[in-house]
């Protein structure tokens, strides 16, 4: 008896897992060791994708959504943040192996920031609530994988 009920428990855990919402990817970049490759869950439902390489060696991937919300991962060798953050009005939430997190709410939406190293990956424009969620899992996948 009690393995089936093991065995329901399981199942049921992994019935309602967040990253069953989440679709696998990958974002490639160059950096100084050579090409490398990050595993992502990307929230299902993007409708296109946008790859932005730029001048001083970032590189970004960008999801968009029919909502106009976006998830993205990208590669910055020199540091600094992919989106414009406030410094007097957002406080990064410190993280003890190293990483920096930056949430904050715009209305009624949600944007999210983290910090790995030279990887960023976060969000914009998001929905409190479940898709609030499913981006909250996508970033820390990231953060894990890398």
């Amino acid at each position: 008896m009690t393995r089936y009920v093991l065995c329901a428990f399981t199942v049921l855990c992994l019935a309602c897992s967040p990253y069953r919402a989440l679709r696998p990817a990958s974002f490639t970049y160059t950096g100084a060791g050579g090409l490398r490759s990050v595993p992502l869950k990307v929230p299902r439902g993007w409708k296109a994708t946008h790859d932005v390489p730029t001048a001083d060696g970032a590189q970004c991937r960008f999801y968009r959504y029919r909502d106009s919300s976006v998830f993205y991962v990208a590669f910055l060798p020199s540091g600094g943040d992919l989106q414009p953050i406030d410094r007097s009005e957002h406080l990064p939430k410190l993280r003890p192996n190293g990483d920096t997190s930056y949430k904050q709410q715009a209305g009624d939406l949600y944007w999210r920031e983290d910090k790995k190293g030279v990887l960023r990956a976060g969000y914009l424009n998001v929905p409190e609530g479940k898709p609030e969620m499913r981006f909250d899992s996508a970033v820390n996948f990231v953060n894990r994988q890398s």
